[in-house]
């Protein structure tokens, strides 16, 4: 494995990797608690009802389908990466079956966050660049289908991941017992299950195709190509407020000033279009810099099948962290750089510790009253 793996992959992998697996576990749990606290709270923030536009929809979409990752990935990264308690045989039936469904499911709601994020940028696109047609194409029953769509295509998009592994079984002996080493203290002679890539090669290489082509390097082309779109237009409208500047700093003439005026409105306007733009390409921006690396790696997997074994998997924990850490940042993204999601939240925030410092004096009070009035 060692020597497969210098010569498929970059000097050093297989050091890295048993070193990083040792800290993966609590790294991964970290931020899976925090994401999910972030994204419930993202969630809740985004749907109410002063936050209603086909933008925050399709966050809050996102957000969902982010919070549904992150708890699922906290009992696996426990039952894989995390020793709680005595030792348990990790090779079980039902827990390599949940194995086989988590590779499915994380991957699936995961595959949803992209594609979400394209409608995302296609949406914000359109808003820029058509504004007069954008109540009757980014409409809100056109952004639940879009939503909706995601949620019931993705699943079926990534349904070829279920052909790719087999769950097999084997003896354990004194001769294969060291691979499973964690499980030392439990009888030798038992039967193991473990989650094995397909032997049919071609198959498992078209399916590397479709990984690393539809559910990657299509969205991130997508976004990367939105992206320059949305920047190129936040630049033009930049140049036509700095021009809208210098005419204000002339000194015009009354016929100009009303001109001015109004264009200094819709210049306003602008700004905070601008604002939201700019927190949009950041959340795009980080779901480019951790997709980009996952397809471009496996589109290696499926041009040179064994680099998959020999490398990939070498990363795959890395990546994960990466993904979910992409995931649980929005939170901070919308508080520095949207006035509106701050000001909810807060508002929220204060209702919350408003209701619980009144809720002892309400006691309190009724207390009071039942002693003054007696038992009825």
């Amino acid at each position: 494995m060692a020597n497969e793996t210098d010569l498929y992959c970059v000097p050093g992998a297989t050091s890295f990797n048993k070193v990083y697996s040792r800290l993966h576990g609590y790294i991964a749990i970290v931020i899976c608690i925090v994401g999910s606290a972030t994204n419930s709270i993202n969630i809740t923030v985004l749907s109410r009802r002063e936050m209603s536009s086909p933008t925050n929809s399709i966050l809050t979409g996102l957000a969902v389908a982010d919070l549904l990752v992150m708890l699922e990935y906290i009992p696996y990264v426990l039952h894989m990466n995390i020793k709680i308690g005595p030792q348990v045989n990790k090779n079980t039936y039902a827990w390599t079956v949940f194995v086989y469904f988590h590779s499915i499911f994380s991957q699936t709601f995961h595959t949803i966050s992209i594609w979400l994020a394209v409608t995302l940028a296609v949406w914000r696109y359109i808003a820029i660049a058509y504004p007069h047609r954008n109540r009757s194409w980014c409409s809100k029953r056109n952004t639940s289908i879009a939503i909706v769509s995601a949620y019931v295509i993705c699943p079926f998009l990534c349904l070829p991941i279920y052909f790719a592994m087999n769950i097999v079984s084997s003896e354990v002996t004194a001769k294969n017992n060291s691979q499973f080493a964690e499980d030392l203290s439990l009888p030798q002679n038992r039967t193991v299950y473990v989650l094995e890539m397909s032997k049919n090669k071609e198959l498992v290489t078209a399916i590397m195709w479709i990984y690393s082509v539809i559910l990657k390097l299509v969205p991130c082309i997508a976004l990367s190509i939105l992206s320059s779109c949305l920047i190129s237009k936040l630049t033009t409208t930049d140049r036509r407020r700095q021009k809208l500047l210098k005419r204000s700093s002339v000194g015009p003439n009354e016929a100009e000033k009303q001109c001015l005026a109004e264009e200094s409105s819709a210049g306003r306007r602008s700004s905070r279009t601008d604002r939201t733009t700019r927190m949009l390409l950041a959340v795009l921006g980080l779901f480019l810099s951790t997709e980009v690396p996952q397809g471009l790696l496996g589109l290696v997997s499926a041009l040179a099948p064994d680099f998959f074994k020999s490398c990939y998997s070498m990363f795959g924990d890395l990546m994960d962290v990466l993904a979910l850490f992409t995931s649980s940042v929005n939170f901070v993204l919308y508080c520095s750089m949207s006035r509106q999601f701050r000001c909810t939240f807060a508002r929220l925030v204060r209702r919350i510790f408003s209701t619980a410092e009144d809720s002892p004096k309400l006691a309190v009070k009724q207390e009071a009253t039942t002693q003054v009035t007696g038992p009825l």
